[in-house]
């Protein structure tokens, strides 16, 4: 779909950047690394970027989700056969994985891997890895023979999501990212027939993400909303702001694109939710209000 800027009466076209494969994944991969929720809709703890697997192989992003999934990120231009093949001999290493084989390859060092998870999943001791792994596709194109196969497996109920990513030029040569979520399946339901597991939530209406502007338009929150993320154990406390955009804005000036992008440098961590971390005055976290708006948001149930 052609994307358009309205100017004096009339559309003026963006333009696709027809990137090559090099630079297309170097540069999708690092935008990816920088801030895994912009792109997947949910926070990631990252581990490590192009890792050594074994047999040669060596995914572009490895990351883990809350409940101890691994997710195997794979970025390219185009996606054939032969690549799909490949993102699926990661899915196999994913899932004979260890925490020990993660903490090993986590970017910060091993040792700093075990308080980094336990902060991230904000428990007291270390969650085990959980099966099955999830892997994440992210490309331009998919040819059509790869993208009947992404859709059966995907039907199957596998744990597989395909992102789309475009990047257009303005005329000033400004640069877009447009992410197009094509198949987003739930997780199992059942991991194992003696471990049954609901599927997670997915914060959407009418198949869109949810965002901080969402709730500023639906008079949830206000423009310059004060937030505010206490952390008593440590003794500290983050404050921050919303702007128009939906943006947030810490004491020091620094805007994020993201709640979980401004929590993690408010704290110097290298992942967190920050739709659980940041509050409004009256004590209600960001995702009990994005709750909210999604129940008076979604249609009622027949």
């Amino acid at each position: 779909m052609p994307l358009f800027e309205i100017g004096d009466d009339q559309l003026i076209p963006f333009r696709r950047v027809q990137a090559g494969p090099d630079l297309y994944e170097r540069e999708i991969e690092s935008l990816l690394w920088s801030d895994l929720e912009a792109f997947t809709g949910e926070p990631l703890l990252p581990v490590a970027r192009q890792p050594s697997i074994g047999d040669g192989l060596r995914p572009d992003i490895i990351a883990l989700d809350s409940d101890g999934h691994v997710v195997v990120i794979e970025v390219k231009r185009d996606i054939d056969r032969k690549q799909l093949a490949q993102c699926l001999e990661y899915a196999g290493w994913a899932r004979g994985t260890s925490l020990d084989q993660i903490a090993a390859m986590y970017h910060g060092g091993s040792s700093e891997f075990f308080p980094a998870w336990i902060e991230f999943t904000s428990t007291t001791t270390p969650t085990l890895i959980k099966r099955p792994p999830r892997v994440v596709l992210v490309a331009r194109d998919f040819d059509a023979r790869t993208d009947g196969a992404l859709s059966f497996l995907t039907d199957s109920d596998l744990p597989i999501t395909v992102l789309r990513v475009t990047v257009y030029a303005d005329q000033e040569e400004r640069r877009f990212v447009d992410v197009e979520s094509d198949h987003e399946p739930e997780m199992p339901v059942q991991e194992t027939l003696a471990a049954p597991r609901a599927a997670p939530r997915k914060y959407t209406v009418d198949g869109r993400r949810i965002e901080v502007s969402d709730l500023i338009d639906g008079g949830i929150i206000s423009v310059g909303e004060e937030l505010t993320w206490e952390r008593p154990r440590l003794g500290e406390v983050y404050r921050a702001t919303v702007t128009a955009t939906g943006q947030i804005q810490l004491d020091d000036g620094r805007v994020f694109p993201s709640l979980s992008r401004a929590a993690m440098d408010a704290a110097d961590v290298p992942a967190y939710d920050g739709w659980l971390a940041w509050q409004v005055a009256s004590g209600r976290s960001m995702k009990e209000l994005r709750d909210h708006f999604i129940s008076i948001s979604s249609p009622a149930e027949s």
